[in-house]
């Protein structure tokens, strides 16, 4: 058998099996699972479910909330664009994306929180804590927690 009598088999096997509507709808749904699966919008594309404004500087904001993130949440990261700060991370038990975006607000800092899913209100506690340093900790002499 030479190659060019090899060639003569493809045609017999090209045909032998069509695709009927049962295969494409499989493919069809093999494709839509791919793409589901793999689309992931970035958490900032949301609404912010939480929006605050403090005196305290925008990096001092965000180094305070990635500490606390650090030991409470997984896969914290920082990042920086322009004028704003951002912070991704996971909670820690559930795995909802929470993110944080600081912004300088003229002399004022705005903080938005944003989560994909019901996540741990702890996170936005962390937050709220950083806005107000000293407020929460009980520096001043009041108790963090009003006491009967």
């Amino acid at each position: 058998m030479s190659f060019i009598g090899g060639l003569d088999v493809w045609p017999h096997y090209i045909g032998r099996t069509p695709l009927n509507a049962w295969h494409m709808a499989m493919a069809a749904a093999l494709c839509i699972l791919l793409v589901a699966c793999s689309h992931r919008e970035s958490i900032f594309s949301l609404s912010p479910a939480f929006t605050a404004h403090s005196s305290v500087p925008a990096s001092e904001v965000a180094g305070c909330v990635a500490d606390r993130w650090k030991q409470g949440a997984r896969r914290v990261h920082r990042g920086e664009r322009g004028e704003a700060i951002t912070l991704r991370a996971e909670s820690l038990f559930r795995g909802a994306p929470i993110g944080l975006r600081v912004v300088r607000d003229g002399p004022q800092t705005r903080v938005e929180y944003f989560r994909r899913r019901h996540a741990n209100p702890l996170y936005w506690a962390m937050v709220r804590d950083c806005l107000h340093p000293g407020e929460s900790d009980g520096a001043d002499g009041t108790p963090a927690v009003p006491q009967s």
